[in-house]
């Protein structure tokens, strides 16, 4: 266990009490904000192509220069995309970072791997901070606050850049890894934290182990659980879940951990919705062409961050489905909003008989059944006796105290709901309680059993 607490930043009365971590960013008006967008985007265009053999042979090919950037619309129109296998090939070739920048990276990480071969993510410190202050500022988390960092901080990025926000926060900092779930318990009683901090599937589970050991964690001193790394409370719900289990607000941040600081975190007046933290990314949504696709219409989400020295990103493919809008929320935020979050991964589509089907809305549908449980994994396979096509099949929990008799009947009614909001037939297994496995960080949801070896 590690208590680490940093010189405490002195804050004035007003800004204590604004809503805003920095009101000039967050308030600017859309017009300012392109200019400032365009500004560095030409900036680390110019910068990547000179210093970084990656861009320079990606653009070459593109017959682009630089130069040739002038406004937005050339960046969308002309600067070719990237993809995670592009920096995979070049990271393997040693010429996706800046060379001779070794002495200047101060930390190594990589993604988690959920999606294929994780990247690796070499960075230098101040690349890391100020990605989760604006949000947890937002939801009126404070110095004075206490955080339980619940997760064994390994090489997973995304909680790492908590700890360091935490810091930079002014707030007292617990640190639960090394420990196992009965311990963290233990020390969220002994220690009294007001900010959990862990991915959604692993704050269920702790509730589970402290019902276990008879712990009510809805008595405890948490107020906010913050969590990442896989969908959290912006769909419905895992949000009753976690608020009905802790007692406490559930807040959503998303972001992809090779995009250091490319992060988008839940509006504090409207649940239903992201806003992109435009002070370290840029953002556009593309169809499946590369095209822009129109302000409140749905594609896929494209990112450059600026954070990053060593291995910029830029106009990364996330393979994420957003429903963008630019007019200015009510919150008082002039950044871009995500509706409803992340819809979505395009690498995650199946099609069944003409009929796109994606995991996420399966996971969305369900959760609305009442005496099913968040606890669900999706199976992925090919049905070999009729042509060949792709099926999809479910497993999911039933909610606890539900009679192992009614399993039958919500097996009949996830089933119908399914057929009547995709329009395809998808198989439901209701089964036993308890009898799905429990991750410490990330779960696994979708299981694809075409490719060999996929678990």
């Amino acid at each position: 266990l590690s208590h680490c607490n940093m010189i405490q930043p002195v804050y004035s009365q007003k800004a204590m009490e604004s809503p805003y971590w920095n009101e000039a960013l967050e308030t600017m008006p859309r017009e300012e904000l392109d200019v400032l967008h365009l500004k560095r985007l030409r900036s680390l265009i110019k910068y990547a192509y000179q210093n970084i053999p990656m861009y320079r042979e990606i653009y070459d090919q593109a017959g682009i220069r630089p130069e040739e950037i002038r406004t937005l619309d050339d960046y969308v129109e002309k600067l070719p995309t990237i993809d995670k296998k592009d920096v995979l090939k070049y990271q393997l070739e040693g010429k996706a970072t800046v060379p001779g920048s070794e002495e200047y990276v101060s930390f190594l990480y990589q993604t988690s791997g959920t999606t294929g071969k994780p990247l690796m993510e070499p960075g230098h410190f101040p690349d890391l901070i100020n990605m989760w202050a604006y949000q947890w500022w937002a939801h009126g988390i404070r110095p004075r606050d206490v955080f339980y960092f619940a997760f064994p901080f390994g090489t997973f990025m995304a909680f790492w850049s908590a700890y360091f926000d935490a810091l930079l926060l002014g707030a007292e900092v617990i640190s639960g890894g090394g420990v196992d779930s009965k311990t963290r318990i233990y020390q969220i009683q002994q220690f009294r934290p007001t900010v959990l901090i862990s991915t959604p599937t692993y704050a269920l589970r702790l509730a589970e182990v402290a019902k276990e050991l008879g712990v009510d964690t809805r008595a405890t001193s948490i107020r906010i659980v913050s969590t990442a790394g896989e969908t959290g409370s912006m769909a419905p719900a895992l949000r009753r879940a976690m608020e009905e289990a802790w007692d406490a607000k559930a807040i959503d941040l998303y972001g992809l951990s090779e995009l250091w600081g490319s992060t988008s975190w839940e509006c504090p007046l409207h649940p239903d919705r992201m806003h992109l933290g435009e002070s370290t990314a840029y953002g556009i949504v593309v169809d499946e062409k590369g095209k822009l696709v129109p302000y409140g219409e749905k594609g896929e989400f494209v990112l450059t961050n600026y954070e990053a020295t060593i291995q910029p990103l830029i106009k990364y493919r996330t393979h994420d489905v957003v429903e963008w809008h630019k007019e200015p929320c009510d919150c008082g935020r002039s950044w871009l909003s995500l509706r409803g979050g992340v819809l979505a991964r395009t690498d995650q589509m199946v099609t069944i008989k003409g009929t796109n089907v994606y995991p996420s809305s399966i996971q969305a549908l369900l959760g609305e059944i009442k005496g099913l449980s968040e606890r669900i994994e999706i199976h992925i396979d090919r049905d070999g006796e009729n042509g060949g096509f792709d099926r999809v099949y479910v497993k999911v929990e039933p909610s606890p105290g539900v009679d192992r008799e009614k399993c039958s009947i919500l097996k009949a009614e996830a089933e119908g709901l399914l057929w009547r909001k995709i329009g395809v037939s998808i198989p439901v297994e209701v089964v036993p309680p308890m009898s799905l496995p429990r991750y410490e960080l990330k779960a696994k949801l979708v299981f694809d059993h075409r490719s060999k070896g996929a678990g």
